[in-house]
């Protein structure tokens, strides 16, 4: 939940960017969002004359990767926010305002028409299609694009994080999992299929608080973390996201829509679908166990439950990973 304390002071550079931009002090300035890294976005002004900034803190690591990889998707022609300028000592940040229509209250609002959910969801499919191959060009001329991978030794961390965030921190297991050879044998397996699949610049947390409507199209936000990696990962985070849960019968209509955006047969895709699902639906959960239990953000504890379900009932689909099955059942339900 947002708080609405005072905007924290702006550089120099960045009050006379605004002032071109036709901003005058005082500022009519809202928190417009804040993302567990520690950034914080303020919006300035009003509609449709406002603008975002940025604030971020010297432990932000991607604060230059933010900037550069902005430049460059918009180069390659995706919808991301204009970047109107920064001041680098200040970590402060001038951006276009994309709004607040978040894919995610969009289809709360819509949750009794199943019909509108559709054509919601078809149209971020066809934008992450869209990601892909526009993504390859990206990729061409940045280089902070190409230097990182999701390979075996991300992939392993993602479900190390699981094991000690969600079963440890959330279950009550604490460290127990981490020395159960059979449960790391099977992450370790599913890390190196996971590393095997196709690869393609993946946005790494693509789900419905990362996806903004404007005038009915689907815009990125969040993608600081891009690099190369599993084809499915994405999808899998879009179609099992905890936020939404989507229906099964509407999650598989958009795997095969996706599938024949990108010429691949479905049965030849399902697989590995599910197992980057797999990957992306842990980390999750090790990201809201971490949250809740040592970041204090009590919000994210509500997607615990639901985050749990899916990767339960994404397993079942799997129809593997007997260790993982065990291991779930024999901890605290969340």
């Amino acid at each position: 939940m947002l708080t609405q304390d005072p905007m924290p002071e702006l550089s120099a550079s960045i009050s006379k960017l605004l002032e071109s931009l036709g901003h005058r002090k005082p500022y009519q300035a809202s928190l417009a969002g804040a993302a567990g890294s520690g950034r914080h976005y303020w919006r300035i002004g009003a509609a449709p004359a406002s603008h975002i900034v940025l604030m971020s803190h010297p432990q932000d690591a991607d604060y230059e990767r933010f900037l550069e990889v902005t430049k460059a998707l918009r180069i390659a022609g995706l919808r991301v926010p204009t970047l109107f300028g920064h001041d680098d000592q200040a970590l402060q940040v001038v951006l276009e305002d994309l709004g607040s229509s978040l894919h995610l209250d969009r289809m709360r609002r819509r949750h009794d028409q199943p019909q509108e959910q559709q054509r919601l969801c078809r149209t971020v499919v066809q934008a992450l299609h869209e990601w892909q191959i526009k993504g390859e060009a990206a990729m061409a001329h940045c280089p902070w694009l190409c230097d990182r991978y999701f390979d075996h030794a991300a992939l392993r961390w993602e479900t190390e994080y699981f094991t000690r965030r969600y079963l440890g921190d959330v279950c009550g297991m604490g460290s127990a999992p981490e020395s159960d050879t059979a449960l790391m044998a099977e992450f370790e397996h599913l890390a190196e299929t996971v590393a095997g699949h196709p690869l393609t610049l993946m946005h790494r947390d693509f789900q419905s608080q990362n996806l903004m409507w404007r005038k009915e199209e689907v815009w990125f936000i969040d993608y600081q973390g891009a690099r190369y990696g599993s084809l499915w990962y994405d999808l899998g985070s879009f179609l099992w996201d905890p936020y939404v849960c989507l229906h099964a019968t509407l999650r598989r209509e958009l795997f095969e829509e996706f599938c024949a955006l990108s010429g691949i047969a479905p049965e030849t895709g399902w697989k590995p679908f599910l197992e980057a699902s797999l990957q992306r639906l842990m980390q999750a959960l090790g990201a809201y166990g971490f949250l809740t239990r040592h970041k204090g953000l009590t919000w994210f504890e509500q997607h615990l439950g639901p985050g749990r379900a899916l990767l339960e009932e994404c397993l079942e689909l799997h129809g593997e990973m007997p260790e993982l099955r065990r291991t779930l059942a024999e901890g605290t339900a969340y």
